[in-house]
């Protein structure tokens, strides 16, 4: 395969599936460290590929059409114990960290970490009632706009079936 045909390759898939990381990128591509490192710092370059720093990993996004949240929410959404925690409060109902627990099956220092680095990102807000605090996504429609743009990057059931109800 030509150097132009697997940059455009690598290029296409950046564009369908903005926010993933390196390794999702390699596994998907199944392409060598080093070709896939070439690759991406040749459409870093050329302005074709941008990467942002998120919670300490780096995500790959094409260089247009995308917002800082937007940016945020799908690097998000590319981490599994954080993937499971938006799926859970799709629904746009808020829950309370014993539901979320419970249903996301992590413990309670690694759903707290979690929660905390999407509230400092501004993908959750913590909402206060008679029960206590109870967590919901802060931007349903934006939330829900990026999982239909980008539905086949997200090859989980339960996003599919959301996509499903939303796309009605």
């Amino acid at each position: 395969m030509s150097a132009t045909t697997r940059r455009d390759q690598i290029l296409d898939y950046i564009k369908r599936n903005p926010g993933n990381h390196f390794r999702g990128i390699q596994r998907s591509l199944r392409v060598s460290t080093g070709v896939l490192q070439y690759h991406i710092n040749n459409l870093v370059k050329e302005n074709d590929v941008i990467l942002r720093e998120i919670n300490g990993t780096t995500c790959y996004f094409p260089a247009r059409g995308f917002g800082e949240q937007q940016f945020i929410v799908l690097s998000h959404l590319r981490n599994r114990i954080r993937n499971r925690i938006l799926r859970v409060l799709l629904d746009g109902k808020p829950r309370q960290p014993s539901e979320l627990k419970k249903e996301v099956s992590v413990s309670s220092p690694t759903l707290s970490y979690h929660l905390a680095l999407m509230i400092q990102d501004g993908v959750l807000e913590k909402v206060l009632d008679m029960k206590g605090s109870s967590y919901r996504i802060k931007d349903i429609e934006m939330f829900k706009g990026l999982i239909l743009e980008y539905k086949e990057s997200f090859a989980d059931k339960l996003i599919q079936d959301f996509i499903t109800l939303w796309s009605r």
